[in-house]
């Protein structure tokens, strides 16, 4: 999935472990942006620097329950980037016996008036779930969301309402290119398998597909500039019959390294069947290097919930501040991440070289759009 674009509707696979994720991620809290309102969020203690601590949270309303709402853009049982977060607030209500209030494939033009309706069911925190829906924040100064805290992941590029910031725990990325580092890694591992092309498999050819593979391809063109990708468009991110034929037919040319840019069962399932014919890839979204039945050899991870559960973990335990912005980075945090799972057949300097550019990356010394640009559109 492309670092910096607008997250489509599609399905991947559920994160593997919420609490032990929630209890890994670590992310660097910095204060409130300029601009806000000299007036304390309804009258939480707090500064615009250090942010504002809602009142009696978690039980902000003091109704002897905790209520998590969620709007999500997507749907929530996609398994995977839209139900990652889900599966983060699934595993908190179980730990602290809360109650959650969840609704997907919310509208941008439906944001704000969808917010207002959740804060009416009395949540003590409105997970506003993606950037999409950034539209909803203003409903964090009405009357009706009183006194309720809300999160928002969202990327760098997307401006929110200046007014309504000091009432939202932001949660955002650098920016980081990890699509490039995925393709760095995978051009690691080819040069140590000693493969020169890669596949890759997804549905439409759309701008987000393209873009995709661009980027994959760029990051395997900065190991070797001769490795190349040979892409399958099928049509459907779903469905895992076109998908397997076309993977089988990558096999048979001897593609060992096939990236399956799908989603739901989809994903897994070509997975699968690339190992179970002596190939392998890349995972697209989870730390799914353990899971079971499928053999991945390196890890893309950014699914939102793993950004959500450090906030979650504050709130439970009363801490989790408004008017301040968490942020994550390759190389700093958990997540976004990419790396090689165990047993990847690949030498420690090949591990030590991605780490080596993920740093670069994140220090600016390279550029990653800049090595995307002058990378022609795999076809």
């Amino acid at each position: 999935m492309a670092f910096n674009r607008k997250r489509v509707r599609r399905s991947m696979v559920a994160l593997a472990s919420a609490g032990v994720v929630a209890a890994s991620m670590v992310a660097a809290t910095s204060g409130a942006a300029s601009g806000h309102p000299a007036k304390n969020p309804w009258t939480w203690p707090g500064t615009a620097k250090n942010g504002y601590l809602p009142a009696h949270e978690p039980d902000v309303h003091r109704g002897k329950e905790v209520k998590i709402g969620l709007i999500s853009a997507g749907t929530i049982h996609d398994h995977g980037y839209y139900q990652s977060e889900v599966t983060v607030i699934d595993a908190y209500a179980k730990k602290y016996h809360w109650t959650r209030i969840l609704e997907g494939k919310v509208a941008t033009a439906d944001a704000l008036s969808d917010a207002e309706n959740m804060c009416s069911q009395g949540v003590d925190l409105l997970v506003i779930g993606e950037s999409e829906l950034a539209a909803a924040t203003p409903a964090a100064m009405t009357s009706v969301c009183k006194d309720t805290p809300m999160w928002i992941f969202t990327a760098p590029y997307v401006k929110l309402t200046k007014a309504s910031e000091s009432y939202l725990h932001v949660a955002t990325t650098t920016g980081s290119p990890s699509t490039v580092a995925t393709g760095v890694a995978m051009g690691l591992w080819m040069k140590a398998h000693h493969q020169t092309t890669a596949g890759f498999v997804t549905g439409p050819a759309l701008p987000f597909t393209e873009g995709a593979a661009q980027g994959y391809l760029a990051g395997m063109q900065y190991v070797t500039k001769h490795f190349s990708i040979d892409a399958a468009f099928t049509g459907t991110l779903t469905a895992s019959g076109p998908a397997v034929t076309a993977a089988s037919a990558l096999i048979a040319k001897g593609v060992k390294m096939i990236f399956p840019y799908l989603g739901g069962g989809a994903l897994f399932s070509v997975a699968k069947y690339v190992a179970s014919h002596g190939g392998t890839s890349p995972s697209d979204g989870g730390k799914w290097c353990d899971r079971t039945g499928v053999k991945f050899s390196i890890e893309e991870v950014y699914n939102p919930g793993y950004l959500l559960a450090p906030a979650l973990t504050q709130f439970a335990h009363g801490k989790m501040r408004v008017g301040v912005t968490e942020q994550f980075a390759m190389g700093v945090t958990s997540a976004p991440a990419v790396e090689f799972c165990a047993g990847a057949g690949v030498p420690m300097s090949a591990s030590t070289a991605l780490t080596t550019f993920i740093k670069q990356v994140e220090s600016h010394k390279i550029t990653a759009t800049a090595l995307v640009k002058k990378t022609p559109i795999p076809k």
